[in-house]
């Protein structure tokens, strides 16, 4: 039960990870297409990074209120409309806008994550756990680049690339939704415990 509770918790870190290079690895397209300067294109950089810690100081208190699932959930979502905002934009304010969304997905999932691992894994199985933790916010980064490229070169368009990943998103959080009583979170006397 604890395997498949941790191998969910990871493949959503690893899509939060994956969002960090939602738009780094496009900038030599979409600097032409939209003719930017590189310090435009470092602030869209910027903006994602500043919303993202902005909504990480204040996200744990939506899941202290209610409960690390649904807050997984919306952030999923968000950020799988910052992609589908990406992939549309047609001016630089929608780029900023959709990274900004980006940022504010990425945002809940260390509160989220780390909620769920103390709160729903077993203590013995809690070095495990941090460990894959880890290794899937790696492989999400490695994983952004490869993705986007190869889509953007299949296509001959950015934008599909963005498609994709929104796509890519909104897999894992049906997954994630369909897999939901994993997830869940039992409140008994104010104190959450581990599901039977």
């Amino acid at each position: 039960k604890d395997v498949e509770l941790i191998s969910l918790i990871g493949l959503a870190h690893s899509i939060s990870h994956f969002f960090h290079l939602i738009i780094a690895p496009l900038f030599p397209w979409i600097k032409v297409e939209f003719d930017l300067s590189y310090a435009e294109l470092g602030l869209l950089m910027t903006t994602f990074y500043v919303v993202s810690s902005i909504v990480q100081s204040t996200s744990g208190l939506l899941v202290d209120r209610y409960g690390a699932r649904p807050v997984l959930f919306i952030g999923l979502f968000f950020l799988m409309i910052s992609a589908l905002v990406l992939g549309t934009a047609q001016s630089y304010t929608m780029l900023l806008i959709g990274v900004g969304i980006a940022g504010i997905g990425n945002g809940v999932f260390h509160p989220v994550d780390y909620t769920m691992i103390n709160s729903l894994v077993k203590p013995q199985n809690l070095a495990h756990a941090y460990s894959v933790h880890g290794v899937t916010g790696y492989l999400g980064w490695a994983a952004a680049p490869l993705f986007l490229l190869s889509l953007t070169a299949l296509f001959d368009s950015w934008r599909v690339a963005q498609f994709g990943a929104a796509a890519l998103a909104g897999l894992v959080l049906l997954l994630l939704i369909y897999r939901r009583e994993q997830l869940a979170e039992i409140k008994v006397a104010g104190k959450d415990e581990k599901p039977e």
